[in-house]
C-alpha cells in the first residue's frame, strides 16, 4: 500500500521497566500517590482509575510518571490475557503523583519519524494485542516482555502528519468520553452531598423549624427502623453454567458490580428460550443491585441502558420499590456513603467467603424519614440518575464508534487525508 510500510516495534520504541515499590509502604487510606498496576488498564486499552493502590513511602523521582506518558502492561491475571500488552496514557491530573510500578513499561520513541500519540493507539489495536497474548508465558498469570513487544511487526503510515491525524481523530472520541465521565462524577457527588446534608447532618428542607426528639436524637417525625420498611428485595436465579452461550442475553454476576454501575462488557449469556423461562429475573435500566458474596459483598451498582435485557444471577440482589415512593436512590446512597456497606461487612465478616442473605440485608437498621422528605429526595436523585444513565449510554456509543474506526484507520482502510479535523464531530446517534 502506497505511503505505508511494515516495521518492527523494536525499531521505533524503547520500553523502560518500572520499580518494585516495597509492600510495607502500601496503604489502604487514599492519598495523592497512585501506585499504578495492571488493574489500571481497561480491556481494549486505556487508563481506568477505579482500582487504585496507594503508596506512602520514599519516592525515586526517576519512577514518577508525567501527563501524557504512554505505558504498557506486561502482566495479566485473567485467563484470557485480555489486557496484556495494551497501552494506557497518564491523565492530566496535577493534584496526584503517578508512580511507575514494576510489570509496567514506559514507552519512549527511538526516532523522530513517529508520533507518540499514534504509537499509543497502535498499541491498542487488537491484532497487536492478540500477538502479544499469543506469545505470552505463564499458566495462570500471563507475562510478556519488552523483547516480545519489540518483535511485533505492524503496518504503519510513513507520514508523521498522517499518524498525527489518526491519533487526533481517535483521541477526539476519548475526550468526549472523558468529559461525560466528569459530568457523571459531578452529578453523583451532588446527589451524595444532598444525601449527607439531609440524612446525616439532618439539615433537610424545613429543619430550622423542627425540634429534636431527646430520646431518639432524631427530628420530630423521624424514627429508627429497618430497611425492610423502605425497600423490597429480590435474590437472583441460579443460572446453570452448562447453559451459558457465547452470545444472547447478559447474565449479571457479582463480578459485574463495578464503581456504582454494572459493567456489561464481560458477561456470560443465555439464549432466548432460557431467558423467557426466567423472565421474573429480567433487569431494567436504573435497577439497583447489590453483591451478596465475596470481596465485593455489600457493593451496589445501577443497571445502565443497554441494547438487550440482562438477567439477575444468584448471589446478586435487586432492590424493589414498595409503597408510593421509589427509595432506591436513598438506598444507593445509604450503601455507598451512609454506612450501609459497613453494616454488611460487620454481618458478613469473619468468614473466608463473606456472605449475606436477603433477610440480613432487609434487617439492617436505618433512619425512617417522613414521607415528604423521602419523596423530595427521590425526585432529585432519580432525575440525576436518568441524566447519568444517558451519559453512560452516550459513552457506550462513542466507544463502539471509536472501536469500529480504530482498525480501519490503523490499516489504511479509511483515507485519513479525506477527514476534515476541524469539522470532526463524533456522533452518539
Amino acid at each position: 500500500m502506497d505511503g505505508w510500510k511494515y516495521i518492527k516495534l523494536g525499531d521505533i520504541i524503547d520500553i523502560k521497566h518500572g520499580y518494585g515499590f516495597k509492600g510495607e509502604y502500601f496503604v489502604e487510606e487514599p492519598n495523592h500517590n497512585f501506585l499504578l498496576t495492571p488493574g489500571n488498564f481497561a480491556i481494549g486499552g486505556g487508563y481506568k482509575s477505579d482500582k487504585m493502590k496507594y503508596y506512602d513511602g520514599p519516592i525515586n523521582e526517576e519512577f514518577v510518571l508525567s501527563t501524557g506518558d504512554v505505558i504498557v502492561t506486561m502482566t495479566d491475571l485473567s485467563k484470557q490475557a485480555d489486557t496484556l500488552g495494551y497501552s494506557a496514557k497518564i491523565p492530566n491530573d496535577p493534584e496526584n503523583t503517578y508512580l511507575h510500578n514494576q510489570r509496567l513499561g514506559l514507552v519512549s520513541l527511538k526516532t523522530n519519524d513517529f508520533n507518540i500519540d499514534y504509537v499509543y493507539w497502535l498499541l491498542r489495536t487488537q491484532y497487536y494485542q492478540k500477538y502479544i497474548a499469543g506469545s505470552s508465558s505463564g499458566a495462570t498469570v500471563k507475562h510478556t516482555s519488552p523483547k516480545k513487544i519489540y518483535s511485533t511487526k505492524l503496518l504503519v503510515p510513513e507520514s508523521k502528519e498522517t499518524q498525527r491525524k489518526i491519533a487526533t481523530i481517535l483521541s477526539a472520541y476519548d475526550d468526549l468520553i472523558e468529559n461525560n465521565l466528569k459530568r457523571i462524577k459531578l452529578l453523583e457527588e451532588k446527589a451524595q452531598l444532598t444525601y449527607e446534608e439531609w440524612f446525616v447532618r439532618l439539615k433537610f428542607p424545613g429543619h430550622e423549624t423542627t425540634t429534636i426528639n431527646k430520646k431518639t436524637g432524631l427530628p420530630e417525625g423521624w424514627r429508627k427502623g429497618k430497611l425492610s420498611e423502605l425497600i423490597g428485595y429480590q435474590s437472583g436465579f441460579a443460572y446453570k453454567s452448562g447453559k451459558f452461550t457465547d452470545k444472547g442475553f447478559p447474565v449479571i454476576k457479582i463480578k459485574n458490580i463495578d464503581n456504582n454501575t454494572i459493567d456489561t462488557s464481560n458477561t456470560n449469556f443465555i439464549d432466548e428460550e432460557y431467558a423467557l423461562q426466567t423472565d421474573k429475573f429480567r433487569l431494567n435500566e436504573g435497577d439497583l443491585l447489590i453483591a451478596m458474596t465475596g470481596a465485593t459483598v455489600g457493593k451496589v451498582g445501577i443497571v445502565p441502558i443497554i441494547k438487550k435485557p440482562c438477567y439477575l444471577n444468584q448471589r446478586v440482589g435487586r432492590f424493589l420499590k414498595i409503597g408510593k415512593v421509589d427509595n432506591t436512590s436513598f438506598i444507593n446512597n445509604f450503601f455507598s456513603i451512609g454506612g450501609g456497606l459497613n453494616h454488611v461487612l460487620n454481618i458478613a465478616g469473619g468468614a473466608a467467603q463473606p456472605n449475606i442473605s436477603a433477610k440480613q440485608i432487609l434487617s439492617i437498621d436505618s433512619i425512617i424519614p417522613p414521607f415528604e422528605i423521602l419523596e423530595r429526595f427521590s425526585v432529585i436523585a432519580i432525575n440525576s440518575t436518568k441524566v447519568n444513565l444517558n451519559l453512560q449510554k452516550q459513552n457506550q456509543l462513542l466507544k463502539e464508534a471509536r472501536d469500529i474506526l480504530l482498525p480501519r484507520l490503523m490499516t489504511g482502510m479509511i483515507d485519513v487525508e479525506q477527514i476534515n479535523l476541524e469539522t470532526l464531530q463524533p456522533t452518539t446517534a
